[in-house]
């Protein structure tokens, strides 16, 4: 074995051992939501941090998110929180829905999904824990946002008020690194809203979302 093979290993080890000790930290470290708020998002979009996302690993999970609001609600309304730059409004046919609507924190990031708006299509810069709608969706959708909310509970019940009687949410989350994290929520979000159905998502190993569509109304969907 050569030089550059046994630093390609120690590499390899390397970071497998991290993962190791991110999966046991996961365990024992109590949920923390996203400190710094808008500054900080602000700051990463501007960097091209969340330029990842465009990535083939990402499409899948986006797909079946997609495919949940045609199925569910064909052509209905759709509000989106966290929709950063508007990744998820870029994969639905204009046939699958009657409007969108994009709420981020980041500055940043609506401003680079606005130019997508039309008669249609709204992207908003705004705090989800207090943005207020004069209107009601057939969908809400929080796909990889309700993790960095400090309450994420408490969130999803404030958007009851902008869901139409039956509408229904679909939330989407990482499930590799800080599983224990998001399965407590998954439990919260449950012992609220009957699950009408769940998918999982895996692109490869420790590369793994959960997407869930539940409907807090009584009454079929």
């Amino acid at each position: 074995m050569n030089l550059h093979q046994v630093q390609s290993t120690v590499r390899v080890v390397g970071k497998r051992n991290i993962h190791r000790l991110q999966r046991w930290a996961s365990l024992v470290t109590p949920y923390q939501p996203m400190a710094g708020g808008r500054q900080r998002l602000d700051a990463e979009y501007a960097k091209g941090k969340w330029e990842y996302l465009r990535d083939v690993s990402e499409f899948p999970r986006f797909s079946v998110v997609v495919g949940y609001c045609s199925y569910f609600k064909h052509g209905g309304k759709i509000l989106e929180v966290g929709c950063g730059e508007g990744l998820l409004q870029e994969r639905l046919c204009p046939e699958q829905y009657s409007r969108y609507v994009g709420l981020d924190i980041s500055a940043e990031a609506i401003k680079r999904a606005e130019h997508k708006a039309n008669d249609k299509i709204t992207f908003i810069q705004g705090d989800a824990s207090t943005y207020t709608f004069a209107e009601r969706f057939d969908v809400v959708v929080f796909n990889e946002c309700l993790e960095y909310f400090a309450d994420p509970r408490a969130l999803v019940q404030r958007y009851e008020q902008f869901l139409e009687p039956q509408g229904v949410f679909i939330v989407s989350m990482f499930a590799g690194l800080n599983t224990t994290r998001t399965r407590r929520i998954w439990k919260q979000l449950e012992s609220l809203y009957p699950p009408a159905t769940a998918a999982t998502v895996t692109t490869r190993p420790g590369y793994q979302w959960l997407i869930k569509v539940f409907r807090p109304a009584r009454g079929s969907v």
